[in-house]
């Protein structure tokens, strides 16, 4: 029993508050509405008064898979099949035979334009609701379910009254409950699996087996095997062998891992010289990678230098520039002066006798030097004379030999 509910406060501990049928079963056009508020209640009245049918409209409400649950059992009706959900929802309440015929025909109180709505509404110690729904109709002659799970309070006539084929209903309720929160309060769930296992979630329910355990508590009369019951409702099924060949894998499947386990500390262990000269490589490479990074630094870095150098030297360069501009103008000052003197020298010595004769002998000299050219080049003619003659006479000797 313990496996298949949670013991957590905010979730175990869940009590029906109150229950509305519209259109199920002999509840025929207007809602019926029980509300136990959570406490222990009787369920109480004449034979064919709609007990049953009451229940069995929470029970499928709790067990949604047809094959899980079987109608009419509080009644002790051992006969299975009499009702459905068809059934329900077109209100069978009996079998008539016509005159003149055998067969019987059905009575029943809607026809397939009806709809039908169940709704239970559960709350914990914690305050924490759960509204169960589920919605059934017609089409074409199929027998269509919308199961649901709110998180609100809700009501036949003021939340499913506007009920439509087309589903716009459920717009409605999305749009009532849904706008503007961060947290859903109503859920549209498709198929009768996905609700069970939203609501076994939600009422902290272990396992769905849990609803087959509703199912059979609902029939019980006499409780005859009580391990039997134990054994078949309320424990969880074990096949014995197909845990063993589980088991029987996991060991293999676990030997498997040691012997690769043992493989890779081998593999490891013959890895690790080889993994530390790569780690040592890769300390290279970092360092390489370092120097060859401060190696491009150090070029900026020297010209950098070369330009507070060069910049140092050009402020010298100026300074001695300027140096030198200040005797140059000293000196060009000197040599105006010393210029001056010479044109003062120059004319005093022209002026004066001596000069004069100075004059005449550089004339003189130039007229010698000229005439002493002239000589040199005539000389120069003489020499080429001779020099051919001599040259004739060994040619004339040489041929008279």
């Amino acid at each position: 029993m313990l496996s298949l509910f949670s013991t957590s406060s905010d979730k175990a501990g869940f009590r029906l508050q109150y229950m509305e049928v519209y259109n199920w079963g002999t509840f025929n056009e207007k809602v019926f509405r029980i509300n136990p508020k959570g406490n222990n209640s009787l369920l109480t009245g004449a034979n064919a008064s709609g007990k049953s049918t009451y229940i069995d409209a929470l029970l499928t409400l709790i067990v949604p898979a047809k094959k899980d649950r079987f109608y009419n059992q509080s009644s002790g009706v051992e006969k299975k099949g009499d009702r459905t959900e068809e059934t329900y929802v077109l209100g069978h309440y009996g079998n008539i035979q016509e005159e003149g015929k055998t067969s019987t025909s059905t009575q029943k109180l809607r026809d397939t334009n009806t709809y039908s709505v169940i709704i239970a509404s559960f709350s914990n110690s914690d305050q924490k609701q759960i509204t169960l729904f589920q919605v059934r109709w017609f089409s074409n002659n199929e027998l269509r379910r919308q199961f649901g799970i709110a998180h609100v309070p809700l009501e036949v006539e003021s939340d499913f009254g506007q009920f439509d084929s087309k589903g716009n209903w459920k717009k409605v309720l999305d749009k009532k409950y849904n706008s503007n929160v961060t947290k859903k309060k109503i859920e549209f769930i498709d198929g009768p699996t996905a609700y069970a296992e939203r609501m076994a979630d939600l009422f902290g329910m272990r396992s769905t087996k849990a609803l087959t355990l509703f199912n059979q508590v609902v029939g019980v009369k006499v409780l005859e095997d009580l391990d039997d019951f134990i054994r078949t409702n309320m424990l969880e099924e074990q096949d014995a062998e197909a845990e063993f060949i589980q088991l029987k894998e996991s060991f293999l499947t676990l030997m498997d891992a040691k012997t690769n386990i043992e493989k890779a500390k081998e593999q490891i262990k013959q890895l690790t010289p080889i993994n530390e000269i790569a780690i040592a490589l890769t300390n290279i490479k970092a360092d390489l990678f370092q120097l060859e990074k401060s190696k491009e630094t150090s070029v900026y870095w020297f010209a950098k230098k070369g330009v507070e150098l060069g910049e140092k030297e050009l402020e010298k360069c100026k300074e001695e520039l300027q140096r030198l501009n200040n005797e140059l103008a000293e000196l060009k000052e000197k040599e105006s002066d010393l210029k001056n003197q010479e044109t003062d020298l120059t004319v005093q010595i022209k002026s004066d006798e001596v000069g004069n004769q100075i004059e005449k002998l550089k004339t003189e000299i130039t007229r010698l030097e000229k005439s002493k050219k002239l000589r040199s080049e005539k000389l120069d003619d003489y020499n080429k004379i001779a020099q051919s003659i001599a040259q004739i006479q060994v040619i004339n000797a040489t041929l008279k030999v």
